[in-house]
């Protein structure tokens, strides 16, 4: 039969376990949508909140789940905050395209496409960049995003490089639109 030394030991380890585990989950930002997350990610996702990136906010919105949940997961790998959506009126409903740093939209879905969400959220927040991505859209789709002001059209499925290049023009944009023409987010010989 186990002393008493012996229980208060096992108990005290088990504290000291029970706040280390509370210690490494604590400088982790919450949000809603993200899952539970192991040990390794957690060291990765509180490495890059001391990044600039950290205040970044990457909305995508399209009525395929999957497309816009794993999205967001490439544009978490980035460093930023991401945040799906599956309908443009869920976004405008949320009030959260005002916090956006960008947007990435699909321009085909059910009730309120992207064209139509890319003119409502110029009403609401004018320059607001907007980048559109389809596997469906047709040239004049592309077009008009892009003379409505989309920075880019992507085509889907998008290449991570791509995807990247197109998330620094957007924020690079609204960069010089709050800071003037000198300022830009590029770092010096990256590619993307």
């Amino acid at each position: 039969m186990p002393d008493a030394s012996t229980k208060t030991d096992a108990h005290s380890a088990s504290q000291r376990l029970s706040r280390k585990r509370a210690a490494i989950r604590s400088p982790v930002p919450k949000d809603s949508r993200t899952l539970s997350l192991s040990a390794s990610k957690l060291i990765t996702t509180v490495a890059s909140t001391a990044n600039a990136s950290e205040s970044t906010l990457v909305i995508v919105v399209d009525d395929d789940a999957s497309v816009a949940n794993s999205t967001c997961r490439l544009i978490r790998s980035l460093g930023m905050r991401g945040e799906a959506f599956f309908s443009g009126a869920d976004l405008l409903n949320s009030g959260r395209a005002t916090e956006a740093s960008c947007l990435i939209l699909d321009v085909r879905m059910p009730s309120l496409d992207g064209l139509q969400l890319q003119r409502r959220l110029k009403e609401i927040r004018p320059g607001i960049p907007v980048i559109f991505f389809s596997a469906h859209a047709g040239k004049e789709d592309e077009d008009q995003a892009l003379c409505s002001g989309a920075v880019a059209f992507l085509r889907k499925p998008v290449h991570r490089g791509d995807l990247l290049r197109v998330i620094r023009m957007a924020l690079a944009r609204r960069s010089q639109a709050a800071h003037g023409p000198s300022a830009s987010l590029a770092e010096p010989g990256d590619q993307g």
